[in-house]
Formats: structure tokens, sequence, C-alpha cells
């Protein structure tokens, strides 16, 4: 159960990303959030340094939902390691729609947190990456795959799906009137032309 203080430290975060998500990043102001969530702006202050502080600690919380659905996708056991590696990318995608539906500005929040939360962003690209490299390992294992260094694989699967996990290109893509459906189909072709480049090549008799 989380104490007082981290109840409060959500509810400012579920707040403010309702401002950003609706009237931009840039036009809200502490005093607008701290309004939303009935406290003084020097309350506020004492949660939170300022504004890029409370838009990295939503970026970090979203970050953190995304891997912990991931990481439930790596630990199944009623499907095969290629299909998790399509269960990855889809997933991304599914919650990429639910976090950013309804948030027309939401483009102006992860442009600062491109500029600004480099660390935050690399710290999550290698939480996703070791991802990758748990079902690729396990692949090798099973005789799914058959990869001579997992490590720059897993890298090179992400590289490759960037579109549909990275946020600033997944709202590019899906601003160029891409549905979930479409995104979703154009997901699997990537990922099936990805499986066949590891998949265990079978010896001829």
């Amino acid at each position: 159960m989380k104490n007082k203080k981290e109840q409060i430290t959500e509810e400012i975060l579920d707040a403010a990303s309702r401002r950003f998500g609706h009237y931009g990043y840039s036009k809200t102001t502490m005093a607008e959030i701290a309004s939303d969530c009935s406290m003084s702006a020097a309350n506020l202050y004492r949660y939170f340094r300022d504004k890029s502080a409370i838009g990295t600690g939503i970026a970090r919380r979203c970050f953190k939902k995304e891997l912990q659905l991931l990481n439930e996708v790596a630990a199944r056991t009623d499907i095969t390691q290629e299909e998790k590696l399509g269960e990855v990318v889809l997933t991304s995608i599914r919650y990429n729609f639910t976090e950013f539906e309804d948030t027309p500005r939401i483009m102006e929040l992860v442009e600062h947190i491109c500029a600004d939360g480099q660390e935050l962003i690399e710290e999550h690209r290698n939480g996703a990456v070791g991802v990758v490299v748990k079902i690729l390992q396990e692949g090798v294992a099973t005789g799914e795959f058959e990869i001579e260094n997992i490590e720059e694989t897993a890298v090179a699967i992400r590289v490759a799906t960037l579109v549909f996990h990275a946020a600033p290109l997944f709202l590019m893509f899906k601003n160029f009137c891409h549905t979930q459906d479409e995104m979703e189909a154009m997901a699997e072709k990537v990922t099936r032309l990805l499986i066949k480049g590891i998949a265990r090549k079978q010896k001829k008799a």
C-alpha cells in the first residue's frame, strides 16, 4: 500500500498528465496543476521542484507500466518464443494507443522528454532490450532461434520496430491515418520478417 506522500504524488502526476494532454505542456502552469489537485502552488513545490520534474515523473511512470507489460509477455508459458517477439511489439502498440487516446497535445510533453530526459529514455531502452534478450535466449535454448550475438540482435530488433514503440515516431505514424488494426497488421508483417532472419535453419537431408 502506498503512503500518503506517494498517493499525493500519483494524484499530481494524474492531474498534470490530463492538463499536458489537453492544453499542452508549454501552456500549463504549476499553479494550474496545483489548483487541479486542490492544493497551493507552494505545496506542489514540496513534491516537484518544477514543471520539468513533473513531466519526467509522468514519463517514468509510463515507461514503468509499459516495461511491466513487456515482462509479462516474456514470462508467458502458453506461447512460443517466436510468438512472444510479435506479442512484445503488439503490446507496445496497444499500450501507446491507450496512453495517447484523447490527448491531442501530448506531443509537446514527448518533445520535452526527448530533449531533457535522455537518461530516462536510455534507461527504458535498456529495460526493453533486456526483455527481448530474455526471449531470444529462450528461443535459442528451445531451438527456435539460431543467433550468434543475442545482445546485438535484441538491439537490432528494437531499432527495426522503433516506429511501433518510440513515442515521437509512433505519433507521427498514427497521424498518417493509421488505425490501431492497421498498425498491428503492419507490425505483424515486420516481426515475421525479423523472425525469418533468426529462425533456426532446417538442415537438408
